[in-house]
């Protein structure tokens, strides 16, 4: 591809100087800009043609001055024709992409002449460690951009005349390090043979430590400079890297400032560091290595001089100032450092990095995350990723491409992955996992600022929590602005991955601006970060901070000449320790994974869904990668269980996983959930390690969350529907096989038919599309029928449906948007409809859909509520109860006349339904009272609330003094108990911070007599109080579906536990309240009944031959208390006398005690177990089968028992 020789020769001139000759020969096939490996290097300045030259640095002999430089090539001839060569682009900072607006130079691209026009570019002398350098770029090829042609020249003949200097002599004798030369001008130099004549620099020495703190007895070849405070905390650190030979010392701000001159305390510091390493340079140990211990407020910063085009930085943060110490930096003397005109070092003499670091725990963090790294093989060793956004789209540039040319340097060893925006691979989330489960190497090219870096903030840099770390590397924009002007007190994020619990523990980035070049990869940030790879990896520099020295060495010729090559020298920093060794892959390390996990509780109820005080079973699949080693000593481990939970279990281990081999999926831990965990999402942490085969330790702990819900969401439920719905479900059993099912009725009318399992088996299709707002109404319309399914629609229909016949279908002519009622009107036989539609009419229909004689009945007013139908007046009929938006509340009888006392006027619009009590009293509410009227039309009372009442109210003996109590939620979220005499009851109000726009639930819910209220949300959330307003154990319970409707409490599977059944926006969601299910139960469904009476009368509470149980079936109920300790008890029901076998076994099928065994009458039954087998002796703690043989059937459920 090419060729580079050189053939030097000395030649003495005039007796006073010398000639130093070196020919040189090139490959003239090397013109193509796209060849970028060392020595070749492209132009950049902005417009000129996209060629390439090559850089040259020549060792000056001993103690020479450069005189003069001339440089001779052969004829230039013709290389290839027809060549249309691209132009260079102006660089673009990293984070401000846009479009590129570079034109090539018309001096250049018009005119029929080769460029560039010279042969060489001269760029002065460099010293490094009191070797001196001639800096020179060879200008092999040329191109004519109007002819399109390239010319090569293959030889070069550089003369360099240079004189002897006595100071030049001494200064470089001071610097001459002996044990460092060889290495410094390998593959730097291009006469390494030059190196012999350094050998008399000793005879020039006269360097004297110019402090006490030299110790010239005890040469350092690192030193860490902090302040009084956190040297200390250094001093262990300095202790452990001497027992890793190398020699550190620790020194402190205030001596050093005390003991140097300097225009400022940076200065100081930096004199200190000159002095240290002139004084230890001679001996076999020289100072290599600095550490800067703490960020800017501990140890100083140099901000120096940058300029590219218009954006100028005069203090761009440059640790480099400390490591480059044998040039001026502000040679003008206008305290602007670091400009062209300033004398500056471009070379480093030391690797120079620092600890940004205030505090302990920041300190303390940093040397653990080192120490680690250093002291283990772990699998996170082998692990490399390679990140890249998109950097522009005018021209489309991706950081992608810029990644892939730095990954031919990563060893072929390293499990190597890219996230790349090109690829669709890239994500701020996936880089956060990416870092928190462990990578060795990671290299990043996209944007960034100061607290922002590859979609991370300092708060999710905060949150890593892994114990595997890496180093990184990143071309974007300020992430190391560790400034506090910058960053102030929030540090930057590179001060954060390095200070962090987690994080990395060497983080390589700018305090400023990167850049890169649109359009292509010749980024000036590029340069820098492949030579860093390369370095790290294909050479001897193996320590980051030589590695960092390194990628500045081989771009100092274009560092010298390019104003956005200068930019990046300065502003490279090394967080971390210079003198740490990368860790080259280890060939026996495996990869442990979590294939996939299950968590079941088939020791519970084994219904799916898990419960508090269940015990539950998690089975890891683990798996090593395929292409790793294999694993030996495999062991899995839990953590993070929740407060109260028991493992039950050992941790699991296996022998061996070969690479790509799967463990046995059988494996599985068992924890015990406490009874009294609160509902929500928990996280468990599975643990993964195997141990090295070399050296018996861990090769390190992978972490897997396993999530799991504990919940009172059925696991058979939500059941979603494509159309929205505010209607309450309805729960019976509508296919009369003994179990309960659900019926939904969307808006469009269509009603949807669900088994208690959340599978629809059925449905009720509307005649045509309506559009329902309100609950629908359920029951017989004609005695020995089957019950219809009535519903209102803004259509301005009412329908009554069974089955798919269409029963009547009838048109008030106006909208209706309340829930009809089912209920006897005239005692004609048969039940009647009753409809309130929003042109203020009562209609009243028989069972084929035709209205009663006086009705519609017109009150004159629209409606803002359901409607209750009861006997007011004790006659044994009906009346009709509605309230109005004029505030009226009229009492309306079967012939359509009011009933004496009303209508009842009060101040403002009725929207809290009218709901009947058992006295006949009237309940109902405006936007700001609750009223209770007499059944002769007077008030009892007018009650102030907070907020509107929530639709309705329930209704029930609260505080068990004989008495109905009035309960309801408002629109603000408060959960009010009135008496009848229009007092709060003890602990009412109470807050639930939620809107209430559905009726409460009552029923006793525990183990005391007492009853408990149920109240639900806009969004589905539950919050239980018990009679004394106190917040009900296990609740609230907090879900986000939109759209509550009223709901049904019910024992839905028949398993004896009650569940609660409502309705959302979209679907029915049931709650598995894990509550028994008992007699006392008040108000357990909407407006009291499915035919939506909203009376106390129409609950079943009270007789009343409108409404029907359901028909008793053989069933076995769940036991209660479960879990258990001692006893429990089993509940079970006939639905026909006969024979009957309860008995008790073990999981393995063994039968521990026979409970009942005999002829058994039909109802409900209930049977104790005192924990005792057949021979009265206690059974041990663990999950017993309970069985019911009857009525031909046998039917099995589980229990707890806990001790």
């Amino acid at each position: 591809m090419k060729k580079l020789t050189a053939l030097i020769g000395l030649t003495l001139l005039c007796g006073i100087s010398l000639a130093l000759t070196l020919n040189v020969s090139v490959d003239p096939s090397a013109w193509d800009g796209s060849l970028r490996g060392q020595p070749t290097a492209p132009l950049l300045e902005p417009g000129v043609p996209a060629l390439n030259y090559y850089p040259v640095r020549v060792l000056i002999p001993f103690g020479e001055k450069v005189l003069n430089v001339s440089v001779q090539s052969s004829p230039y001839l013709l290389q290839r024709d027809g060549v249309y060569l691209d132009y260079a682009r102006q660089q673009q900072p990293t984070s401000q992409p846009r479009p590129d607006a570079t034109q090539p130079d018309p001096a250049i691209w018009q005119s029929d002449a080769l460029f560039p026009a010279a042969n060489h570019r001269y760029l002065g002398t460099q010293l490094q460690r009191g070797l001196q350098y001639a800096v020179l770029d060879l200008f092999p090829w040329k191109y004519n951009p109007v002819s399109r042609q390239i010319h090569a020249a293959s030889e070069f003949s550089i003369e360099i005349e240079t004189g002897w200097d006595d100071a030049l002599a001494t200064q470089q004798a001071n610097f001459y390090a002996p044990a460092l030369a060889a290495r410094s001008v390998e593959g730097f130099a291009l006469n390494p043979q030059a190196l012999a004549s350094y050998q008399q620099a000793s005879r020039y020495r006269n360097h004297a430590p110019q402090s006490r703190l030299i110790d010239l007895s005890t040469p350092r070849q690192m030193v860490i400079i902090t302040n009084s405070t956190a040297s200390s905390w250094l001093q262990s650190y300095a202790n452990w890297r001497d027992g890793s030979d190398i020699s550190t010392g620790v020194f402190q701000t205030a001596d050093i400032y005390a003991s140097y001159p300097g225009t400022d305390n940076a200065a100081k510091v930096r004199a200190f560091i000159s002095d240290a390493y002139q004084a230890w340079a001679s001996t076999p140990q020289p100072l290599q290595y600095v550490i800067l211990g703490g960020d800017d407020e501990i140890v100083p910063l140099r901000g120096c001089y940058g300029q590219v085009g218009d954006t100028v930085d005069l203090r761009m943060p440059t640790d480099l100032y400390f490591s480059n110490l044998d040039g001026d930096w502000n040679a003008n003397g206008n305290d602007i450092w670091g400009e062209p005109q300033d004398q500056v070092d471009m070379l480093p003499e030391v690797h120079i990095g620092r600890f940004p670091a205030e505090t302990q725990p920041e300190f303390e963090n940093i040397i653990r995350k080192i120490q680690y790294y250093t002291g283990n093989s772990t699998f996170s060793n082998n692990t490399a990723i390679m990140f890249g956004e998109n950097l522009n789209n005018n021209p489309l540039t991706w950081g992608g491409d810029y990644k892939d040319e730095v990954a031919t340097s990563v060893p072929e060893l390293y499990h190597l992955r890219t996230m790349y925006q090109r690829d669709g691979t890239y994500s701020e989330q996936g880089v956060w996992n990416a870092i928190n489960e462990g990578v060795h190497v990671m290299n990043h090219m996209g944007h960034a600022n100061q607290t922002f870096l590859m979609g991370q903030s300092n708060g999710s840099i905060q949150q890593l929590q892994n114990t595997e770390y890496g180093f990184l590397y990143t071309q974007g924009c300020y992430p190391a602005a560790f400034d506090q002007a910058t960053s102030g007190d929030g540090e930057s994020i590179a001060e954060h991955m390095l200070t962090a619990s987690g994080g990395v523990f060497a983080f390589l980035g700018n305090t400023r601006y990167g850049w890169y070049s649109p359009g292509n990869t010749n980024g000036a940030s590029q340069f820098y970060d492949r030579d860093y790879f390369i370095g790290l990896y294909q050479t001897a520099n193996t320590q980051f901070g030589s590695a960092l020295s390194y990628s500045r060495e081989q771009n100092l010729n274009a560092a010298i000449n390019y104003d956005v090559m200068r930019w990046c020298y300065y502003q490279m920093v090394l967080f971390g320790d210079p003198s740490i060794e990368v860790k080259p892959p280890d060939p026996a390390l495996p990869l442990l994974s979590l294939e996939s996990y299950t968590i079941d509780d088939v020791e519970g109820d084994g219904d799916g869904t898990i419960n508090p005080g269940e015990i539950i079973r998690i089975h890891p699949v683990i798996s090593n990668h395929q292409n790793w080693a294999a694993a030996h000593n495999v062991t899995a481990t839990l953590s993070g269980l929740p407060a109260g939970a028991q493992l039950l279990s050992d941790p699991l281990v296996i022998p061996q996983l070969l690479p790509g081999q799967t463990a046995d999926p059988g494996l599985y831990f068992r924890v015990q959930l406490p009874s009294g965990i609160d509902y929500g999402s928990y996280q468990i942490t599975l643990e993964l390690q195997s141990l090295h085969p070399v050296t018996n330790l861990s090769t390190g702990t992978r972490r897997f969350q396993l999530e799991y819900e504990i919940t009172l969401i059925d696991g058979s439920f939500p059941w979603d529907c494509p159309v929205g719905s505010k209607s309450a479900p309805i729960v019976f059993d509508f296919d009369g096989d003994g179990s309960l099912d659900i019926l939904y009725t969307d808006n469009f009318g269509n009603s949807h038919l669900l088994d208690n399992a959340g599978q629809q088996t059925g449905s009720i299709p509307a005649p045509l599309q309506q559009d329902v707002m309100r609950s629908a109404a359920y029951g017989q319309l004609i005695d020995g029928q089957e019950p219809a399914l009535v519903l209102t629609s803004r259509t301005g229909k009412v329908l009554a449906l069974a089955g798919d016949e269409v029963l009547f279908d009838y048109d008030g002519g106006s909208q209706f948007l309340f829930t009809p009622v089912i209920a006897q009107i005239d005692w004609q036989g048969g039940m009647e409809v009753v409809a309130h539609s929003l042109d203020g009419k009562i209609h009243v229909l028989d069972s084929s859909g035709n209205l009663l004689p006086g009705f519609p009945l017109d009150l004159g007013s629209a409606f803002h509520s359901e409607l209750a139908v009861a006997d007011i007046d004790g006659d044994g009929g009906n009346e009709i109860i509605v309230g109005c938006s004029n505030g009226k509340l009229h009492v309306i009888k079967s012939d359509g006349t009011p009933l004496a006392g009303f209508p009842l006027q009060v101040s403002g619009a009725i929207n809290g339904a009218p709901t009947i009590l058992a006295n006949r009293r009237i309940a109902f509410g405006t936007s700001s009272h609750l009223h209770l009227a007499t059944p002769a039309g007077s008030l009892v009372f007018s009650k102030p609330i907070s907020s509107a009442m929530g639709g309705s109210p329930a209704l029930a003996d609260i505080n068990a003094d004989g008495a109905l109590d009035i309960v309801f939620g408002t629109a603000n979220g408060s959960l009010y108990a009135v008496s009848q005499s229009g007092i709060d009851l003890p602990g009412f109000p109470v807050q639930t911070g939620a809107v209430l726009q559905t009726p409460p639930i009552i029923a006793d819910l525990d183990d005391d007599p007492n009853l408990e209220i149920l109240v639900s949300s806009y969004v589905n959330s539950v919050y239980g109080f018990n009679h004394d307003g106190s917040v009900l154990d296990g609740f609230p319970f907090q879900t986000s579906f939109n759209g509550c409707t009223p709901s049904t409490l019910c024992d839905l599977d028949g398993d004896g536990w009650l569940k609660l059944v409502s309705g959302y926006s979209t679907g029915v969601l049931v709650l598995n309240l894990r509550r028994a299910e008992k007699d006392n139960r008040p108000w357990t469904v909407y407006r009291g009944s499915l035919t939506r009476q909203g009376s106390y009368a129409s609950t079943g509470n009270v007789s009343n031959p409108a409404e029907e149980a359901p028909a008793l079936r053989t069933a076995l109920l769940q036991n209660f208390p479960n879990p258990f300790n001692p006893s429990t008890s089993i509940r079970f029901q006939l639905a026909s006398e006969g024979s009957v076998r309860l008995a008790i076994y073990n999981l393995k099928g063994q039968l521990v005690r026979v409970l009942s065994d005999g002829h058994r009458s039909r109802g409900s039954h209930t049977v104790t177990w005192d924990g005792l087998d057949a021979s009265g002796d206690p059974v041990s703690s663990g999950v017993y089968l309970y069985r019911l043989q009857a009525g031909g059937k046998v039917q099995s459920r589980r229990m707890l028992l806990l001790k």
